[in-house]
């Protein structure tokens, strides 16, 4: 399996793993942002894509997960390595995470 990764990321550089948090609460998101950060830097993987969601489906319309992620990631070493994707309506449903040099997260 790792040779068809490889094989992937150089047919595809640009494309970065993901990890899709629809339907989970705060807590166990961030268990699950973790442990995807751990796997995509233990791969060696240039990024990571987190889709949180808009916010559509949560009371009042505003991104519990998005918010919460973004904080988790500025207190543990990813501050200024991550950014919020803008879509055509201009909204933003996920993060990108740099993954490259740095300190990555100090809970790992």
């Amino acid at each position: 399996m790792t040779w068809l990764r490889r094989l992937l990321s150089a047919a595809w550089p640009d494309r970065a793993p993901e990890i899709d948090l629809h339907g989970l609460r705060v807590p166990r998101a961030l268990d699950a942002v973790r442990t995807a950060l751990a796997a995509a830097q233990r791969a060696g993987a240039p990024r990571l894509r987190i889709v949180c969601g808009k916010g559509r489906g949560s009371p009042g319309g505003k991104g519990v997960l998005r918010e919460a992620v973004a904080g988790w990631l500025e207190a543990n070493g990813y501050a200024g390595r991550y950014r919020r994707e803008v879509d055509r309506d201009g909204r933003d449903g996920a993060l990108s995470v740099d993954l490259r040099g740095g300190l990555g997260c100090r809970e790992l």
